[in-house]
């Protein structure tokens, strides 16, 4: 047996190239494995771990109007309220320099910082604010480079401005990223918010917690406090829901851990596939051994565990590779993902289930791939090993492909080609295994392209479908006459248009409905100025003369079994309550953070329900020029015009159409990157595989290459015949590649819509993508023939001949 293992080892060292490719193969799949599986473990435990540690607030809620410490008191002495804590979350506008524009962004308080409830924020460095000073949100910090020391102007209640210092910098749990859109967001002590017209001890901001939780049992709480305040004339705006145990920011995430997980594991199969074709070329190579062994007495058994042993080595050995370098990249992967959800994750550590599943990758996958090639391999007899050379006859010629070949290389190909193109198809089963990888690299490529491309336009025909160019949200009812007599008198402005919208509560049959998103809102609508059309699901959108009707979004009909023809009521607080009739269902691509559930409505209707006549609360605008920029001077203009009359703009919901299309794409490309990444990865593996059966042909064809050298070929001829040979495999792939992702990708696109949109993407098939990928594949099959061309190169006529 010792004579084996040294057999085993001196196999191993040497073919140093043949080694060296098939470890880093399957190191690349294993990596593959645990950078992946590793990053998601980690992204959603500290996920969860940081969000628990904040003691977060089951409901979340903003009103319109102030409410004291006393109020907030009664609430908790409602049955089922746990407690309820108050703090502020206001727009505020300000400035970094004197010549700079006002900059709309966003200031919190607390009571008492050092004794928080719910929600809890952290201080990172520095104080807490005073009267006179500002904290700064560290992600704001980071992004607008506003540190401690500083100093940023702000606008105040009666028109002036100040400057104020900035003394701390503190982390807040529930912020959107500025680098994905989010304003600043600044923060002071109660004192200091009376200068922006806030008394002290007035608070819009609601944090509760009920006992026990359950999403049912907040949304029941939720109506209770909200009619509660509706008795004290106090209207709710948005509410936000949130579980104890796990991190809001997770159903971002899950569309792309879907995807990363499943390329992931395709990976990985290819990068055995090569394990496959080695041990099919080793045995190949060996069976005149495998007949001695034999022939001295080996067992099948034996030469089973030689072989096999062998593959051990190749996994234990990608696995020292693969283990350390995928666990630093899931944590530096994971590192980055929960910066943008402002978590700390500085503690470097190996996911446990990662590193099993590499374990299994890497050692027990091979050892399967192997098998079939090793069993068959052993189970030669020892006249077969001396009769003839290798694992079948791996004859050319036999069947109709290879003489269809023959006839067109006679006709337009040159002897070295057609002898090329006639080697490809040579080992048939090995053609199939690398065109295995090559395929599935060319799909994925193809695949992830076309993903990126359907969101891009599913984002792309909504945002088209909007006659406005911009959008302006004020904080308080305005009348719409002054509103638009002003919007006109802006250069650039071709039409204007008011909406009036307020915060609902949806019932039917008496029950409270589930809520979407942070709360539902009846958005009352001028149906004749067609400002809008959102995509129609069932029913119809609504008519001029319709009286008590909605349209309704997929997620609040799905989540509540509501559908058309049916009677909801909808409880709008301090406005009373009143029936409406569902005529249609319409489909929501993109919603921010926070962003309210619309209920479409005729603004005549809403009107008559609300006796808010003549009020409104968004302002839409259609621009005289579609130039992007043309829109944002026109929106600063717009926002300075009211701002400047006490007319305040919330930065919530105020943004040119063409900016919230950069921001849902934005939110987007972070997905598709690691998914290009990953592809990528993935095209690599592929060059591999292709390198090395091309590396096995140039092994098999020792004898037949020294003939050639002794008739007079010469070293370029032999470099152009595997250089053709791979280009074939590259092209093959790249045929078979498009159509496969042409049939995989609407699926696959459909899932991920369902995922991270809740709804069927617009599947494109990207063309450009597949003739991206055919350079590419051109471009790697040249790369991976080099090697082996070059090899084979090196062959001299004794060195064929004496080849055994």
């Amino acid at each position: 047996m010792n004579v084996l293992w040294r057999k085993l080892w001196h196999d191993l060292w040497e073919r140093k190239s043949r080694t060296l490719l098939v470890i880093m193969s399957v190191a690349a799949g294993v990596f593959c494995v645990g950078a992946i599986f590793g990053m998601n473990d980690q992204l959603y435990t500290q996920m969860d771990i940081s969000h628990a540690s904040t003691y977060p607030s089951h409901i979340n809620m903003f009103t319109f109007q102030h409410l004291d410490q006393d109020m907030a008191d009664q609430l908790s002495k409602i049955d089922g309220v746990l407690s309820v804590d108050i703090t502020n979350q206001i727009g505020l506008r300000y400035k970094l320099t004197s010549e700079d524009k006002w900059q709309p962004g966003m200031v919190a308080t607390r009571p008492d910082y050092n004794e928080q409830t719910y929600d809890q924020i952290s201080l990172i460095e520095g104080e807490w604010p005073t009267k006179n000073t500002l904290g700064i949100e560290r992600t704001a910090s980071e992004y607008y480079g506003i540190n401690i020391g500083d100093e940023v102007q702000i606008e105040l209640a009666d028109g002036t401005a100040r400057w104020l210092p900035i003394n701390g910098m503190i982390r807040h749990p529930f912020v959107e990223p500025p680098s994905f859109g989010g304003d600043a967001l600044f923060f002071m002590n109660p004192q200091g918010l009376e200068r922006l017209g806030i008394p002290e001890g007035a608070y819009f901001n609601l944090k509760v917690r009920v006992s026990p939780f359950s999403r049912m049992n907040s949304e029941e709480m939720a109506f209770e406090i909200k009619d509660q305040l509706s008795k004290e004339q106090i209207s709710v705006g948005a509410t936000f829901y949130q579980k104890p145990d796990e991190h809001w920011g997770k159903m971002f995430l899950d569309g792309v851990v879907l995807v990363m997980e499943i390329l992931a594991v395709a990976s990985l199969f290819m990068s055995v596939v090569l394990v496959t074709n080695t041990m099919t070329a080793i045995v190949t190579e060996q069976t005149n051994q495998i007949g001695i062994i034999k022939a001295i007495g080996g067992q099948r058994r034996t030469i089973i565990q030689l072989y096999l042993g062998g593959v051990l080595v190749y996994g234990i050995l990608a696995l020292a590779i693969s283990l350390p370098l995928g666990a630093a990249i899931a944590f530096g992967g994971s590192q980055w993902f929960l910066n943008i959800f402002n978590i700390d994750h500085e503690i470097f550590r190996i996911s446990q289930s990662a590193a099993v599943y590499q374990l299994l990758a890497a050692l027990a996958v091979p050892v399967l791939a192997a098998l079939w090639p090793v069993i068959h391999g052993a189970a030669i007899t020892v006249r077969e090993a001396i009769a003839s050379y290798g694992l079948g006859s791996g004859q050319y010629g036999g069947d109709w492909v290879d003489k269809w070949i023959e006839r067109v290389g006679q006709q337009y190909l040159t002897p070295p080609q057609t002898l090329a193109i006639g080697n490809m198809f040579r080992r048939k089963g090995r053609l199939i295994l690398t065109q295995l990888v090559l395929v599935a690299a060319g799909t994925m490529f193809i695949m992830v392209m076309s993903l990126s491309k359907s969101l891009i336009t599913t984002v792309s025909k909504d945002m088209d479908r909007r006659g406005y160019n911009l959008r302006l949200i004020f904080v308080w009812d305005q009348r719409s006459s002054r509103v638009i007599d002003l919007a006109n008198s802006v250069p650039g402005v071709a039409r204007a248009s008011m909406w009036y919208s307020h915060a609902a509560s949806v019932l039917r049959s008496g029950q409270v409905a589930r809520d979407v998103g942070s709360a539902s809102n009846l958005v009352g609508i001028p149906v004749a100025e067609e400002m809008y059309r959102p995509t129609m699901l069932s029913g119809r959108w609504l008519q001029p003369k319709d009286g008590n009707v909605v349209v309704i979004s997929k997620e609040l009909a799905t989540d509540n079994n509501i559908d058309v023809g049916d009677i909801i009521t909808l409880d709008l607080d301090v406005l009373g309550s009143d029936e409406w009739q569902v005529v249609g269902i319409f489909q929501v691509v993109f919603r921010k953070v926070g962003e309210p559930d619309p209920l479409y409505a005729p603004l005549s209707a809403v009107y008559r329900s609300t006796k808010k006549f003549q009020y409104g609360t968004d302002l839409l605008i259609r621009t005289t020029s579609t130039d992007p920029q043309s829109a944002i001077d026109v929106k600063e203009e717009l926002q300075d015009l009211y701002e400047d009359r006490r007319m305040r703009v919330s930065v919530f919901g105020t943004s040119t159409t063409e900016e919230e299309k950069e921001y849902a794409l934005f939110q987007f490309s972070t997905v598709t990157q690691m998914l290009l990444m990953l592809a990528t990865l993935v095209a690599i593996v592929g060059g591999l595989g292709l390198m090395g059966s091309l590396s096995i042909s140039v092994v098999e064809r020792t004898r037949e290459i020294g003939v050639m050298r002794a008739i007079g070929a010469r070293s370029n001829t032999i470099i152009n015949m595997f250089l053709l040979e791979g280009l074939a495999q590259g092209i093959v792939s790249w045929i078979l590649s498009v159509p496969i992702a042409f049939v995989i990708a609407q699926p696959i696109s459909r899932q991920l819509g369902q995922v991270m949109l809740k709804m069927d993407l617009d599947f494109y098939f990207n063309w450009i993508a597949a003739l991206i990928w055919l350079g590419a594949v051109i471009v790697l099959a040249i790369l991976a023939s080099l090697w082996p061309a070059r090899t084979a190169t090196k062959i001299s006529v004794r060195q064929s001949l004496s080849y055994a």
